[in-house]
């Protein structure tokens, strides 16, 4: 009996630091772990996580009696400017739109994404950060194997989708490599363990985009390898056995599926027949897009200012597209995260976002310039991709991916003030 309580004791102690021991102090902790986790898989626990987190937290700060301080963090948050003028544009194309209660019910989930932005800035502190990334990576190893899975028990013909959508899946791998790969890039700072928790993380993550069949994640792939080894160049000894299994990975997995190797080939017949109206579409799935794109052209022409309101686009979708619907469906994306918000928020909406997505990227790269490590580089190397992704996406206004990217950009300014 002795020797059992012995054997326990080192774990309870091991909780009490990881989750602390008051109680408000546990249950921010535990909603932080429970989002970061759930990121790859689950809305509804990444967001009841997330709920936990901010209300845990407020709780805490009221407790210590600093409540009165949390407006002037918010506004010296580098992102504060921006997302009001986003959120702003947004309310004004709602109450524009041509659907006004629908519109301002739809930005409910743009007001609860700047608030779990916010609540990671003011409240994700350094000893709980590193606990929060291994969390997430255990909950990306978890999706990679089981997409994988998925695809390997249908002979590799299936396209692997975890618990998602097989596009939405492929874009959730690549954020996750993202940070693999930028874990490798400090090896003086990681120790060995680690360094192979990311070797597997990594590979696992490039099987499972191979394997989603996705020519979005796979551009978006390639835009982050070049971003990563742009900001960074991690000695040959770490990254080049990593980048010889990944490529005999890739190239093994592409032999026993033709439709892998169709897509990454079709991304230039893709490109090109969106440049060039004779140029044949490669399959249907470009061609939707096309349908859409011009579609949504025609929407902001039609309405430049404010556009239909957000949330409006499937209503309006049979008015502006007289023939038979694109793959037989009533089509409320646009699968254009630039021409779908043009369309529902109008050219001042689409203003406000690309204004947005350059201060993101500027903050992290400040974030990486004033201190360069793990958390600062994952957001300066995945946001070049993810802008890209969203050219064949609506992965802004998707929730596991862009909760994932405002999780690493929190990561990067929390870090970077703490230098």
């Amino acid at each position: 009996m002795t020797a059992t309580m012995s054997d326990i004791k080192p774990a309870f102690e091991k909780a009490a630091r990881l989750f602390g021991t008051d109680k408000p102090l546990f249950a921010e902790s535990a909603g932080l772990f429970i989002f970061a986790a759930a990121l790859p898989f689950s809305v509804s626990l990444l967001q009841g996580g997330m709920l936990l987190f901010m209300a845990a937290a407020l709780w805490r700060r009221r407790e210590q009696g600093n409540l009165a301080g949390l407006p002037a963090e918010l506004r010296d948050n580098p992102l504060f400017i921006p997302w009001a003028l986003y959120l702003a544009a947004g309310f004004l194309a709602a109450v524009f739109g041509v659907n006004v209660p629908r519109s301002l019910a739809a930005l409910n989930s743009d007001v609860f994404k700047i608030a779990s932005f916010a609540a990671l800035c003011l409240f994700l502190k350094r000893e709980r950060r590193e606990t929060a990334v291994k969390f997430y990576l255990a909950g990306l190893a978890a999706t990679a194997l089981l997409g994988i899975c998925q695809s390997a028990a249908s002979g590799f013909t299936e396209r692997a989708h975890g618990t998602s959508h097989h596009v939405r899946f492929g874009e959730i791998m690549v954020i996750g490599l993202a940070l693999s790969l930028s874990g490798l890039a400090f090896p003086e700072t990681t120790s060995a363990r680690t360094k192979k928790t990311f070797y597997a993380i990594g590979l696992l993550t490039i099987a499972a985009i191979t394997l989603s069949q996705t020519r979005g994640a796979y551009l978006g792939a390639a835009i982050m390898f070049a971003s990563f080894f742009i900001a960074r160049r991690p000695p040959k000894r770490t990254i080049l056995p990593f980048l010889a299994a990944a490529a005999g990975l890739v190239f093994g997995l592409s032999l026993l599926n033709a439709a892998i190797r169709n897509k990454t080939f079709s991304i230039f017949l893709g490109a090109n027949s969106m440049v060039n109206s004779a140029a044949a579409s490669p399959d249907q799935s470009v061609s939707t897009r096309l349908e859409l794109w011009k579609t949504g052209l025609t929407i902001i022409s039609d309405r430049p200012v404010f556009g239909t309101g957000p949330a409006n686009v499937k209503e309006l979708f049979p008015v502006y597209y007289k023939k038979a619907y694109p793959e037989n469906i009533l089509w409320g994306s646009l699968h254009n995260i630039y021409i779908h918000q043009g369309a529902e928020r109008g050219l001042t909406g689409l203003a406000a976002l690309l204004f947005l997505f350059c201060m993101m990227f500027l903050t992290a790269l400040r974030g990486f310039r004033a201190a360069p490590s793990t958390m600062t580089l994952w957001a300066l190397s995945i946001l070049p991709a993810w802008f890209v992704m969203n050219l064949t996406e609506i992965s802004f206004q998707h929730v596991n991916t862009s909760y994932a990217v405002m999780l690493a950009l929190a990561l990067s300014i929390t870090a970077s003030r703490e230098k």
